[in-house]
């Protein structure tokens, strides 16, 4: 999420802070695309989500041990 608000921050500077012309680069485009960028990931990292979860059983006469690991992918909709 850290990366979309630098993102964000950055976009703004070029959108609003510069004002510098070029021929080749419009610095107001490209700030509002780093802005939807930096939108665009804070967003997705807020709706997906991983996680893993691991359970460890053992028999009572601690012989045997086994181990599941599960990935659950959480969607928020």
């Amino acid at each position: 999420m850290a990366v979309g608000i630098v993102l964000i921050i950055i976009g703004a500077v070029f959108a609003f802070a510069i004002k510098a012309e070029s021929s080749w680069l419009d610095t107001q485009v490209l700030g509002v695309i780093l802005i939807l960028g930096g939108a665009g990931f804070i967003w997705r990292s807020t709706t997906r989500r991983r996680r893993v979860v691991t359970q460890q059983t053992e028999t009572p006469d601690a012989v045997t041990r086994s181990e599941e690991t599960t990935v659950v992918e959480r969607q928020l909709d």
